[in-house]
């Protein structure tokens, strides 16, 4: 047994440094006559796969996708290193436009103005509490990106902030366009996001749970818990979720900051087909 175990960690392991998954969504809207396909990546955390992450780069290439969204934490608050970072935007690029949004460890990074800076000269679309059109097919698409969120927990909400003028700005938009929101953190539906409409979230941070067991899912996300959520069980850690009006989906993620290896959560790709 105890063999056994050891032997799956090892090849689950050995799996995910090679190359990552590749989940497929899809999602209807009668708002859009276009049908595109979008490619999320989030959690690289400085993490390759294959030389300058060309495996990574060149999965992401085979599924064509019209638009890349990357959701935050592609490199670590504990270090200064953004090369990886910045080698796999650039090379992102080159295959369709990208809108990225910035995460915990971007917020926290030594040199997070250069490194937004460098991401912006690269051509990359960096959305902090804004929102850009994203024209398809003659369609126009809007894409928004929220960095942090006004409402804390055990803090007093603040409307008054560019996150809350920018959710209000936001929300207007989707009364008579397709609106997708990219957001770094799930667990922001648990202090005050739920009382938004969104035609689409995204979201990563989890990194699936961190292990994975069958029928339970994952068992540890920041700012969720372990094991079992505040409000429900499994925790938002991986997959397709609606709570009240707001439904959004999360990624696992490509790597990880945390001393746990992943288990039964292999590095994800998303793909998420629209109509």
């Amino acid at each position: 047994m105890i063999i056994t175990l050891i032997f799956s960690l090892c090849l689950n392991l050995s799996l995910g440094e090679v190359s990552p998954v590749v989940t497929p969504y899809k999602v209807k809207t009668d708002k859009t006559k276009a049908s595109f396909r979008a490619a999320v990546l989030s959690d690289l955390h400085n993490s390759e796969f294959g030389r300058d992450n060309r495996n990574l780069i060149e999965t992401v290439k085979r599924q064509k996708p019209d638009v890349i969204f990357t959701l935050g934490d592609f490199v670590n608050r504990s270090s200064d290193e953004k090369a990886v970072a910045i080698n796999a935007h650039r090379e992102l690029v080159k295959i369709c436009p990208v809108y990225a949004v910035f995460g915990n460890h971007e917020n926290g990074f030594p040199d997070k103005e250069g490194y937004k800076k460098e991401l912006s000269a690269l051509g990359v679309h960096i959305l902090d509490n804004s929102m850009e059109s994203f024209k398809i097919q003659n369609e126009e698409i809007i894409i928004g990106g929220l960095s942090a969120y006004p409402f804390y927990e055990y803090y007093t909400p603040d409307y008054n902030s560019p996150q809350g003028r920018f959710l209000d700005s936001f929300t207007a938009a989707q009364e008579n366009r397709f609106c997708i929101l990219l957001n770094h953190y799930p667990e922001y539906v648990y202090w005050g996001m739920r009382n938004y409409k969104f035609d689409l979230m995204l979201c990563g941070h989890t990194h699936g749970g961190i292990v994975r067991l069958p029928f339970v899912g994952g068992l540890l996300a920041p700012n969720q818990g372990i094991f079992s959520g505040k409000e429900t069980l499994p925790l938002y850690t991986k997959g397709e979720y609606n709570v009240d009006t707001t439904r959004f989906i999360i990624t696992s993620g490509l790597g990880n900051s945390r001393p746990l290896p992943r288990y039964n959560n292999p590095p994800e790709i998303m793909i998420i087909d629209i109509n």
